[in-house]
């Protein structure tokens, strides 16, 4: 049976011409790649399928009223798009559909809405808001033609690590001051510690990794942020071969948030057909009440992080070489069926029929 597609609306009077579209308008008005991200074109060439979502001239046939732009961007310096959106909202009583899916932490307030997020916490979910994906690339077929090769099971496990993981003293005296009245409330509330900068969690995962003669490493420590052409050292094409050759060539791949209480290597890992080591800072991921992500990932909770190698080694250990390869293949195939944008767009239009 053919889903009906989720009918949205667009107020013209609330696109700001300078402002890139939300991802809901990418499959009707073209992709507007960032020129500040490497390889942004590749990151959505599989986006939301338009076969699930379309815009239909009056607000009265909506299922939703759509806010044209991200969130956090119309907040920053157009927050009266915002207020006529909502105005729009409380007249014909229609919800509003909702992109903060950046990585922008804080609450988003907003009458009668859904709201897409991937930086949250599952100590403190809104029941309003929409769990998604991190965009990526496929690498799978960006860098291998789409052809998966598995890993056999090895005695001693390697774990791989290619990015940002160390802070210079001005960066670390600077991150320090900012996340001052998080270390505070911490004190107080120990779960208030899972909002610290990623980079701190990675360096911390990385030493603990290295001391261990449990575990065989494979890290690639870099002291900038590869994703964006401001801190970008280094060919950008060649970094990234480098972190594709690391994912393949490790039988696990360290997984630790980032600015925002997600990471992107999660999803370029299982794109894959890698296994993820997770550090869970209370993340919250997409379609939890389908997949079952312990059948192909990690977990170590960051309470544990002290114990993470041997916690892994055990893990390792205890699985069969069948078990192993089949967490490989079960990671592909849940990347490119349910995680992967285009697949994705089914599992979301439902959510909003609901």
């Amino acid at each position: 049976m053919k889903q009906e597609k989720i009918k949205l609306y667009i107020n013209k009077n609330t696109i700001v011409p300078e402002l890139s579209y939300t991802i809901f308008l990418f499959p009707f008005f073209g992709s507007m790649f960032n020129k500040n991200i490497p390889y942004s074109d590749k990151i959505w060439k599989y986006g939301l399928d338009k076969q699930y979502f379309e815009l239909v001239p009056s607000i009265l046939e909506a299922d939703y009223i759509l806010m044209p732009h991200e969130y956090w961007k119309l907040k920053k310096d157009h927050s009266n798009i915002i207020s006529i959106i909502e105005s729009e909202s409380r007249k014909y009583n229609k919800p509003i559909l909702v992109d903060a899916s950046g990585d922008v932490s804080g609450k988003v307030k907003i009458f009668n809405a859904k709201i897409l997020r991937i930086n949250q916490y599952s100590f403190n979910l809104p029941k309003n808001e929409i769990t998604v994906p991190v965009v990526c690339e496929d690498l799978l077929e960006s860098y291998c033609n789409g052809k998966i090769t598995y890993l056999g099971k090895k005695e001693i496990p390697t774990v791989g690590f290619v990015g940002w993981g160390k802070l210079t003293p001005k960066q670390r005296l600077r991150a320090f001051v900012k996340e001052l009245p998080i270390l505070i409330i911490a004190i107080f509330n120990k779960k208030y510690k899972t909002y610290r900068k990623g980079v701190f969690w990675r360096e911390l995962a990385i030493k603990i990794f290295n001391k261990s003669r449990q575990i065989q490493t494979n890290f690639i420590i870099r002291s900038s942020y590869s994703g964006h052409v401001s801190t970008l050292t280094g060919d950008p094409e060649k970094n990234r071969r480098e972190f594709v050759k690391n994912i393949l060539n490790s039988d696990y791949t360290l997984i630790v948030r980032g600015d925002a209480n997600a990471a992107t290597r999660f999803y370029e890992t299982l794109s894959l057909g890698r296994i993820p080591v997770f550090i869970d800072t209370a993340c919250v991921l997409p379609l939890e009440d389908i997949i079952d992500y312990k059948d192909f990932c990690v977990f170590i909770d960051y309470t544990d992080i002290n114990k993470a190698p041997s916690i892994l080694a055990d893990f390792h250990k205890n699985i069969t070489s069948d078990k192993f390869i089949a967490m490989q293949k079960q990671a592909r195939y849940i990347f490119r069926h349910y995680l992967r944008y285009d697949a994705f767009s089914e599992y979301l239009a439902k959510i909003l029929k609901k």
